[in-house]
C-alpha cells in the first residue's frame, strides 16, 4: 500500500528573542484540517514531540551482528597457521616475520592515503540520513484535531511499539481556530533538532495548516511530497492495538519516580541470559514490586502503588528495553498509569503530563510486533454489523468526533454490543480508535477517501470471523458438531467454561475459559501444543474460540 502526502512547505520552529512559532504542515491531499493558538506550556508539548520521535526512529529488534570481517581475519590466520607448519627451517621463518611486519606497514599507510575517502563517503551518508532518511523510514504521524484535544499517533520503525500523544486545549493559552479531522504532518529529524531550542520564556505560536513554512526543496519546488511504502499489516497493527485496549486489563498507578527507577536499571545493567522480563508482582490492597530478570532484582514501588484488584497475580512482560523511550518525560510526568493485559502479553503506560498525555503501547516482546500476525481482536466478541448498521455508526461518531459507548447507542438507537462492534470494524478500516486515557471511542480516518456505503459493505465483508483462518477452523469444529460444554458455571463477573473440543487435526483436547457477560474472553487456557507454546500471546487458538461459540449459542437458546 503506497500512502502519498504533499506538503506546501515544510514543519518547523522560529525563534525569536520573546517569542516564536511552530508551524505544522499538513498535507494538501487530506480534508482540511487547520488548528491555530498559542502554547502556554511548551516545554510539556516539547517534551512530549521530543519522546514520540524517540518513538518513532526506534527500532530494538534483535539482529545478529555481520561477521563477515571476522570469517575474512579467521581465514587470514588458518593460512598463516597452515603455512607456518612448511616453514622448518629458522632462516624462512625470520623471514616470514620481516614480510609480515613490511605487510601491516603498508596496510597503515593504505589506511592513511583512503582517509580522503572515508571522509567523503562519511559526508555522502550524512547527507542522505539528513535529506532522504525520512522519506524511507519514518512514517510522518497521523495527527487528528478533536473538539478537546490534538492527538498525534505514531508506530515504532519495528513496529513493535504504538505511541500517542494527546495534548489537551487546556496546554494553549489562546485558540484562535481550528478545524476537526485527520491529516499527515510533515515530521523530519530537521524538526525534531528545531524543538529542542523552544524555551518557556519565549512566546509560541502553534499552527497545523497546508502551507506550513513556506521553504522551497533543494530541488526549487513550492512542495515537499512523499510517497511512504506502508504495508497492509500496518492497518492491522492499529486493530491489535485498540482491541487489547477495549479488554479487561489489570490496573495500576504509579510515581514517576517508580518509572525513574525501572528506567535507570535498565540503563545501568545489560542482560546477557534469559530471561529478560519485568515481574509485576501485585497483590490486592498491598504495595505492588517489580522484579527485572535475570539478575531477580527487586524495586519496591512507592506507596501510591497499591494495586487494587481482587486476587494476586504475577505478571511478566518482554521487551522493556523500549521503556527507555520515555525517558524525557518523568520530569514532566506527574503519575503514571499501567496497564496489563496478561503473561506475555502487550502491555500500556499511560503518562499524565497535566495538560496532556502520553501513551505508549508495547507488544508482548519485540519481535512479536502489532502487526505480526497477532489476533487479540478475537479475544472479544463482534456481533455480525450491517453495512446500514456500520455507516450509520461512523456518520455519528464523524459528527461528534468522540462519544462513550452508550452516548454512540442513543443516537444510533442501536443496541451497545452493536455499537461496540460496529466501532470494532471501524478500527480494522482505520475509521475509529479507541481512547484509553479517556475511555470514549473517538472518529479518526487515516485515509482521504470519504467512507461510502460501498466501503462499509467491503469492510463488513472482511470480517475477522470469515478471514482470520483460526476463527474459520473454529466455526467449522462447532459446525462438525465436535464441541461439548462439560461443566458451565456462572460467577459475578461471567461465565467459567469448561470442555471437550476436538479440533481440526483430529486431537481432543480440553479447553477451560472465563468469558464475561458479553462474550469477552478473560482467561483461557487449553491443553493443546498451540496454546502450550504461546498461551494467548498471539490470540487465542481454535478450540477456546469453539468453547465460547457453543456458550453463545447456549446463552442465545436461553
Amino acid at each position: 500500500m503506497i500512502i502519498e502526502s504533499r506538503y506546501s512547505g515544510r514543519s518547523g520552529v522560529v525563534n525569536g528573542l520573546t517569542d516564536g512559532s511552530m508551524k505544522f504542515a499538513a498535507s494538501t491531499l487530506r480534508e482540511a484540517t487547520y488548528f491555530e493558538g498559542t502554547l502556554g506550556r511548551p516545554l510539556v508539548f516539547r517534551e512530549g514531540l521530543a519522546a514520540l520521535y524517540d518513538v518513532v526512529v526506534s527500532d530494538f529488534k534483535y539482529r545478529p551482528r555481520d561477521r563477515l570481517e571476522f570469517k575474512a581475519w579467521l581465514e587470514q590466520q588458518d593460512w598463516k597457521f597452515l603455512a607456518s607448519l612448511g616453514t622448518k627451517s629458522k632462516q624462512v621463518r625470520e623471514r616470514m616475520e620481516v614480510l609480515e611486519a613490511r605487510r601491516t606497514e603498508l596496510d597503515t599507510l593504505r589506511t592513511q592515503r583512503l582517509q580522503p575517502f572515508h571522509r567523503a563517503r562519511k559526508a555522502y551518508f550524512d547527507h542522505i540520513y539528513h535529506n532522504q532518511y525520512e522519506l524511507s523510514l519514518i512514517l510522518d504521524p497521523v495527527i487528528t484535531i478533536h473538539p478537546d484535544q490534538i492527538a498525534f499517533e505514531a508506530f515504532s520503525r519495528d513496529e513493535s511499539s504504538y505511541a500517542r500523544l494527546a495534548a489537551k486545549f487546556e496546554l494553549f493559552s489562546q485558540i484562535d481556530s481550528f478545524q476537526c479531522g485527520t491529516t499527515n504532518i510533515d515530521f523530519s529529524p530537521r524538526l525534531h533538532g528545531e524543538l529542542e531550542r523552544m524555551r518557556t520564556y519565549r512566546r509560541t505560536r502553534f499552527a497545523v495548516s497546508p502551507s506550513g513554512f513556506a521553504v522551497a526543496s533543494d530541488d526549487g519546488a513550492g512542495h515537499v511530497e512523499k510517497k511512504i511504502e506502508l504495508p497492509d499489516s500496518w492497518m492491522a497493527g492499529f486493530l491489535q492495538v485498540h482491541a487489547v485496549m477495549s479488554m479487561g486489563l489489570t490496573h495500576l498507578r504509579i510515581d514517576p519516580v517508580d518509572l525513574y527507577n525501572i528506567c535507570r536499571t535498565l540503563r545501568r545493567q545489560k542482560a546477557k541470559v534469559s530471561p529478560r522480563s519485568i515481574r509485576w508482582e501485585l497483590e490486592p490492597g498491598k504495595r505492588a514490586r517489580v522484579v527485572l530478570e535475570p539478575w531477580n532484582h527487586v524495586i519496591e514501588l512507592t506507596e501510591s502503588a497499591v494495586f487494587a484488584g481482587p486476587k494476586p497475580v504475577s505478571i511478566r512482560t518482554w521487551g522493556r528495553d523500549r521503556l527507555r523511550t520515555l525517558s524525557r518525560l518523568i520530569p514532566c510526568t506527574k503519575s503514571v498509569d499501567v496497564y496489563l493485559a496478561g503473561y506475555g502479553m502487550p502491555s500500556f503506560y499511560v503518562l499524565d503530563l497535566g495538560p496532556a498525555t502520553f501513551t505508549l503501547a508495547l507488544s508482548g516482546w519485540t519481535d512479536n510486533d502489532w502487526t505480526g500476525g497477532t489476533s487479540f481482536e478475537m479475544l472479544t466478541r463482534r456481533l455480525s454489523v450491517t453495512a446500514p448498521q456500520l455507516l450509520q455508526v461512523y456518520e455519528s461518531l464523524r459528527s461528534t468526533r468522540f462519544a462513550t459507548e452508550e452516548a454512540l447507542s442513543k443516537s444510533t438507537s442501536l443496541s451497545v454490543e452493536t455499537c461496540r462492534s460496529a466501532v470494532s470494524y471501524l478500527c480494522q478500516a482505520g475509521r475509529a480508535m479507541v481512547d484509553l486515557t479517556s475511555g470514549v471511542l473517538r472518529h479518526r480516518d487515516l485515509f482521504f477517501a470519504p467512507f461510502t456505503i460501498n466501503e462499509a459493505r467491503a469492510t463488513v465483508d472482511r470480517a475477522v470471523e470469515e478471514t482470520n483462518p483460526t476463527a474459520k477452523a473454529a466455526r467449522l469444529i462447532v459446525d462438525e458438531d465436535n464441541a461439548r460444554i462439560i461443566a458451565r458455571r456462572q460467577v459475578s463477573t461471567g461465565f467459567k467454561l469448561s470442555g471437550s473440543v476436538r479440533g481440526t487435526k483430529g486431537e481432543r483436547v480440553r479447553p477451560l475459559v472465563h468469558v464475561d457477560h458479553e462474550g469477552k474472553i478473560l482467561e483461557a487456557t487449553c491443553t493443546c501444543p498451540e496454546f502450550k507454546d504461546a498461551k494467548l500471546t498471539k490470540g487465542p487458538c481454535e478450540h477456546i474460540l469453539a468453547l465460547r461459540l457453543i456458550h453463545m449459542d447456549r446463552l442465545r437458546a436461553e
